[in-house]
């Protein structure tokens, strides 16, 4: 690397910072829309009504067995028919229903890998399902689900960067530009692969964190 990448390198951090900020922002909103549908969904999933099942098994089976690419794609450009979408909002939408689709399946395992006999226990205390799941399983599986989960949060801020294509000024696009205007590809993807790498560091502070307080907690 010679001086000149180097101060290009430089010179390109406020407009790179500006992507993070971008970044961020739609990472956390999907994060946040992930988990939250994602607890949704297995809701659904293990509810007593076969109609909500099935609903809820093809909403996982769809997300999961296609790529985020096309369906943000689509979300962007084959809707354009029934409401456009800006860039921004296709990216979140399409981050929260993919990512959605893996995190309930975190729920799932957790759920089932509770014993049976807590279940049995909290019928025989007079609770009912809804209330067995939210004073007794829950709090043990979301415990348990926090590895699997957090696998899932941590791709959403690294799939955050295909919003690139869909023309948000996210941080993947924003070198995408510097590269191309001044043909330096290597050193500039290089200082955005730390970025990311800082971003992700960070999601898994907060886990190490979640584990050790749950784990005093319990």
């Amino acid at each position: 690397m010679n001086n000149e990448t180097l101060q290009l390198m430089i010179n390109s951090l406020p407009f790179l910072l500006e992507g993070v900020k971008v970044t961020v922002f739609l990472s956390v909103i999907a994060i946040f829309g992930s988990l939250l549908l994602g607890l949704l969904i297995v809701l659904l999933r293990i509810s007593n009504s076969r109609i909500l099942s099935m609903i809820a098994r093809f909403y996982v089976s769809f997300f999961r067995g296609t790529p985020l690419l096309t369906q943000l794609l689509i979300l962007y450009f084959g809707l354009t028919w029934l409401y456009t979408l800006t860039g921004i909002q296709a990216a979140i939408i399409g981050l929260i229903l993919h990512f959605s689709a893996y995190i309930s399946e975190s729920y799932r395992a957790a759920i089932l890998s509770i014993s049976k006999g807590q279940w049995e226990a909290s019928y025989s205390l007079g609770m009912n399902k809804w209330q067995t799941l939210k004073e007794v399983i829950l709090p043990q599986a979301w415990r348990r689900a926090i590895p699997p989960v957090w696998n899932s949060l941590i791709d959403v801020v690294k799939a955050s960067s295909l919003a690139s294509v869909l023309a948000v000024p996210e941080l993947t696009a924003r070198a995408e530009q510097i590269a191309a205007s001044n043909l330096v590809v290597f050193w500039i993807f290089l200082e955005i692969l730390f970025m990311y790498w800082a971003l992700t560091t960070l999601l898994g502070l907060v886990q190490t964190y979640l584990e050790r307080k749950l784990r005093v907690s319990s």
